[in-house]
Order: structure tokens, then C-alpha cells, then sequence
């Protein structure tokens, strides 16, 4: 019976591909006769098992630590477009008031032309 069980979850994990992963060196039970033997296996299974779930929660705080990183510089790209549209704006405004003052000048210089030749004829 046991070994049926055992035979079926071998079975789903190469299916999942699972097995391999969480366990490269596993150890098949096959014979359960043996007491002392399958206590063995099964305390150095455990062990696996407490080595994984470390390996997990290390995993899960790196995790944190990049997600936290991440938000971060997601704050800071968004302080930074806001402060280039505030700039741009600005930019906008003062090239906009030097075109003005541009025209205002030529306007000037034009009627100043237009004076002397004026006078000239």
C-alpha cells in the first residue's frame, strides 16, 4: 500500500516537475521493514524540509526588500516627472516671454527703420 502511495506522488512530481527541484538527492523509501532505517530517512528528510523552508523565507524577505526597493524608486520617478513638468511649464513661460520680447525689439528696430528712411526721403 505504502509503496503504491509512494509510487503515485513520484509519478505527479515528475509530472509537475517538482520533485527534482525541491529535493535532488531524495531518498525512496522502499523497504519499510527496516525501522531504524526509515527513521533515518524520514529525520534526514525533515532536515531537507527545515532547509527549504529557510531557504523560503529567505527568499520571501529578499523579496520584501526588492518589492520595498522598488516603491521607493517608483516614488522617486514620480517626484522626478513632476518636477520636469513643473519645469517645462517654466521653460514654456520664459520662451514665450523671450519670443514676445524678440518681436517687440524687431518691432521697434522696424519702426525705427521705417523713421529714418522717412526722413531720408
Amino acid at each position: 500500500m505504502n509503496h503504491t502511495v509512494l509510487k503515485g506522488l513520484q509519478q505527479r512530481d515528475v509530472i509537475e516537475k517538482n520533485f527534482i527541484e525541491l529535493f535532488p538527492e531524495a531518498i525512496i523509501v522502499s523497504d519499510l521493514d527496516d525501522q531504524n532505517d526509515a527513521e533515518l530517512r524520514l529525520k534526514a528528510l525533515k532536515k531537507e524540509l527545515e532547509l527549504r523552508d529557510r531557504q523560503i523565507e529567505d527568499y520571501n524577505a529578499t523579496l520584501r526588500l526588492k518589492n520595498k526597493d522598488a516603491e521607493r524608486l517608483n516614488d522617486e520617478i514620480i517626484s522626478l516627472t513632476i518636477e520636469n513638468n513643473l519645469l517645462q511649464e517654466r521653460y514654456d513661460k520664459m520662451k514665450a516671454e523671450h519670443d514676445h520680447i524678440v518681436a517687440r525689439w524687431l518691432h521697434k528696430a522696424q519702426q525705427e527703420a521705417d523713421s529714418m528712411n522717412e526722413r531720408l526721403r
